[in-house]
């Protein structure tokens, strides 16, 4: 009897973990608002971008700090690029690392919302 408990026990532990997966935990929930400059990239690009692309580094020679410079960037493809590369690849920005999903989906929404400014 008590490996019978034992045994039912094992299976139950088992099942509940295989139930949860990384997708799960991941916030999956699309996006139903419009995305626009003013709300929703500014401050993206400003916080992740602009340390290396403003007007006194100019990384690369580019500058993200209007909305011009930001929507042309994104417009020409280069943005989309490197911010959907994986972690290791050397041209993946911001530099070394990735950027939280949820900001590369606005940003990707913003470009096919028609890149509304506010």
């Amino acid at each position: 009897m008590k490996k019978f408990i034992l045994l039912i026990f094992t299976l139950i532990v088992l099942f509940s973990c295989s139930e949860t997966s990384p997708e799960d935990i991941i916030d999956n929930t699309p996006i139903t608002t419009a995305v626009t400059y003013d709300a929703d990239i500014a401050t993206i690009f400003s916080n992740h971008c602009l340390p290396c692309h403003g007007s006194v580094i100019m990384s690369g020679g580019m500058v993200y700090e209007s909305f011009t410079e930001i929507r042309n960037a994104v417009e020409n493809g280069n943005v989309i690029d490197r911010i959907t590369r994986s972690v290791g690849d050397p041209l993946i920005m911001p530099q070394g690392r990735q950027l939280p999903q949820t900001s590369i989906d606005l940003i990707i929404q913003w470009q096919r919302d028609g890149f509304l400014e506010n």
